[in-house]
């Protein structure tokens, strides 16, 4: 009896203390959690009062518009749509196969995929104001198929055409080549803007394709976490870790020429004419172009913006759509290759 009688109060000691310890630990994890609130508070308001240029987010067609893919890089939300701005304000829609504009009609007319980066995706220009509604316009008895992505390099375009050209089985496959920007984009695995995409190496006489799966990027993180990311301190981190995990950026020598030959042969071999747009003059290219019978347009206009990327403005869409009339029609490239392509389409 003595022993339950002496066991009570130490019973109930223990639950006093463990209900005073209880307290202390609570009251020190509260103070703790407060103090974390407190320095993260402080610490989201030092970012942006003295780090907001810094910490900003560049807000872009990519990030907009467009998703991470693990084989270009970048590829439009299919269904998407967007009011954009850059040197003026644009209404952007993409099909459901994530091509900007209306879904893709398949039928027996001659075909004309149009490759390359803003300027045929159309940065500045309204759907209808682009270069290729223009020449649809004009010529309903031709299929055009704008498969335009900004920010893309010819490397980018090259492995588009490999992923689509079975589903489009183009007469004429026409490259506009950037000469502004596209020899640099294709030496690096880096596009501006922190964008990693693949890139191409040449050894010996091959071309090889590096950098896939492309890695993933601050950027790309920010797309996918917007809620996320309105806080200066998440951006803060993620930059961090991204720094310390991204591979290093690579330059490599120029492999443009390797590719576009590599592009020449992919295209003929299906029985397709290979055609190449310039966006402005490129003596080196164009020199290069006609040693391997590469048929090109020059299609420089001084009908741009003066900011932004200086885009084709309407009028200059209207000049380039005239171009590339002109040169569809005294080469007479879909007449040329129209039965073949068929053939090919049947063969099938």
């Amino acid at each position: 009896m003595r022993l339950g009688l002496s066991e009570s109060p130490a019973k109930g000691g223990g639950t006093g203390q463990s209900r005073k310890n209880f307290r202390s630990r609570s009251a020190r994890l509260f103070l703790a959690v407060g103090a974390l609130a407190l320095a993260g508070g402080i610490s989201e308001l030092v970012l942006r009062l003295f780090f907001h240029q810094n910490l900003a987010l560049v807000q872009d067609e990519r990030n907009l518009m467009y998703r991470y893919d693990s084989e270009l890089g970048w590829f439009p939300i299919p269904g998407s749509e967007k009011i954009y701005t850059g040197a003026r304000t644009i209404s952007v829609r993409h099909n459901s196969e994530g091509f900007r504009g209306p879904e893709f009609q398949m039928d027996d007319r001659p075909r004309i995929m149009f490759l390359g980066d803003s300027f045929v995706w159309g940065v500045d220009a309204e759907e209808d104001e682009r270069f290729t509604a223009i020449l649809s316009q004009r010529h309903p008895k031709w299929s055009v198929y704008n498969l335009g992505v900004s920010g893309y390099g010819t490397d980018q375009e090259y492995l588009l055409l490999q992923r689509t050209f079975q589903r489009f089985m183009p007469d004429v496959v026409f490259l506009i080549y950037c000469a502004e920007n596209d020899d640099s984009d294709n030496c690096w695995n880096l596009r501006h803007g922190g964008y990693f995409k693949p890139y191409c190496v040449v050894e010996g006489t091959q071309l090889r394709l590096c950098g896939i799966p492309v890695p993933r990027s601050y950027p790309v993180f920010c797309s996918e976490h917007r809620w996320l990311t309105k806080s200066y301190v998440v951006r803060l981190m993620a930059r961090a870790y991204y720094r310390l995990k991204s591979p290093p950026a690579l330059h490599n020598p120029n492999p443009t020429g390797p590719i576009l030959r590599d592009l020449q042969k992919y295209v003929q071999s299906r029985r397709a004419v290979f055609l190449i747009g310039l966006t402005r003059s490129h003596p080196h290219l164009e020199e290069f172009l006609r040693h391997f019978e590469i048929p090109y347009a020059d299609l420089s206009t001084t009908q741009r913006y003066a900011t932004f990327g200086q885009h084709w403005t309407p009028e200059g869409n209207r000049f380039v759509a005239d171009r590339i009339e002109q040169f569809l029609t005294e080469g007479n490239y879909l007449a040329r290759s129209s039965r073949l392509a068929k053939e090919a389409r049947s063969a099938n």
